[in-house]
Formats: structure tokens, sequence, C-alpha cells
């Protein structure tokens, strides 16, 4: 599973940011309950199934599974090489470790 900390809206869940478990308690800690109000209207966890597979390209650059992580805030990719990213590897799954056991995944692409 992946989880997505996310306001009461409804919207397509492409190009997000979601995290493995300790990733999403990560972030409210780090981003969410520091401001009032809080940012961007979190209100709630999402958990969503996830099944990927990225390009070859990736595994070929990296020797793993994911490319590299490229934030997302209001569905629009805010990384500087984001462009880059996806000319070399096409659109892919990223991902950041924050530390032991904490991940973020950058979901470039529509999940169905």
């Amino acid at each position: 599973y992946m989880y997505r900390a996310q306001s009461d809206a409804e919207y397509t869940l492409e190009n997000i940011n979601a995290a493995d478990l300790s990733g999403v308690l990560w972030y409210l800690h780090n981003e969410i309950v520091v401001t009032t109000p809080r940012k961007y209207g979190v209100k709630r966890i999402l958990r969503l199934r996830v099944t990927m597979q990225n390009t070859m390209a990736v595994y070929q650059a990296t020797g793993g599974q994911f490319g590299p992580f490229v934030a997302f805030d209001r569905g629009k990719c805010t990384a500087v090489a984001c462009s880059s990213i996806w000319e070399k590897f096409g659109f892919i799954v990223g991902c950041q470790v924050l530390g032991a056991d904490v991940s973020q995944y950058a979901l470039e692409f529509p999940c169905v």
C-alpha cells in the first residue's frame, strides 16, 4: 500500500505524491501540523493499493525499481528537473528515502 494525506477534495489520482505509512506520518509531523490552518487543508489519509512497473530505462540506469523523486504540489511538478527526467525515462514512479524505513513516492501518471 501507499498512503496520501489530503483534504476532503476528490480528484483524479495522477501527478501526486504518496508515501509508505511511516513516510505519510513524517509528512504530517514535519509539514502539515506545524502551521495553522493546516497546509493544503489536509484532513485525512488515503490508503492506495498500488501495482507498478517502471520502464527498463530506469532499471538499467539505477539498478532498482524506482526513478528520481520529484515533488508535486496541486497536481504540478515543482522540481527543476521534471522535463529532463520524463524525457529520459518516461512517466515513472520516483522514490525519495527520508531516513530509516521512511519513503515518499512521486506518481507521475494516472493511477487506475
